[in-house]
């Protein structure tokens, strides 16, 4: 392996633990402490059809958002980083389990995850923060269906046996 590949393969592990650690605050109920995992100027969208930027400005719409669950669990897999320099695009793929703070339901969440994110001070920052719905159970009438752009590439009938 060359170096070029290995730093590239170093890079990727380090970007993929940046999202571990980043649902770690979100699971513990942190959103100040997720929104280091993010740059100063970050844009983001988290479920909520419009775009907003900057980091206190995440925490405070994370904040908001997990309020309305008492505990939640996300799973991140399928994780990939396309690495250009000090720059990088994830993808992965989220299952969060949700427990409802009013009603003790639980609410599961499948996502798509689109993240940009550049070099900062030795370690990675996400610079731009999507989430894009594939599924929920049970649904929510406050999410409207139009979020759930399901999987890109996705045949819209399964073709026949």
């Amino acid at each position: 392996m060359n170096d070029a590949a290995l730093a590239d393969l170093l890079d990727a592990r380090a970007l993929e633990q940046m999202l571990v650690s980043y649902f770690d605050r979100v699971d513990a109920g942190d959103p100040v402490g997720a929104s280091q995992y993010v740059s100063p100027n970050v844009e983001f969208e988290i479920m909520i059809g419009k775009r907003k930027q900057g980091r206190e400005r995440f925490a405070r719409s994370l904040g908001r958002v997990l309020e309305r669950y008492a505990a939640t669990s996300h799973h991140v897999t399928n994780v990939v980083a396309r690495i250009d320099g000090d720059e990088a695009d994830l993808t992965a793929y989220v299952y969060a389990f949700h427990r409802m703070r009013d009603s003790g339901e639980p609410w599961h969440l499948w996502v798509r995850l689109r993240d940009r994110a550049a070099r900062c001070d030795g370690g990675w920052l996400i610079t731009e923060h999507v989430l894009l719905g594939v599924d929920s159970v049970p649904d929510r009438p406050d999410i409207p269906r139009g979020w759930y752009t399901g999987h890109p590439g996705r045949l819209a009938e399964p073709p026949a046996p």
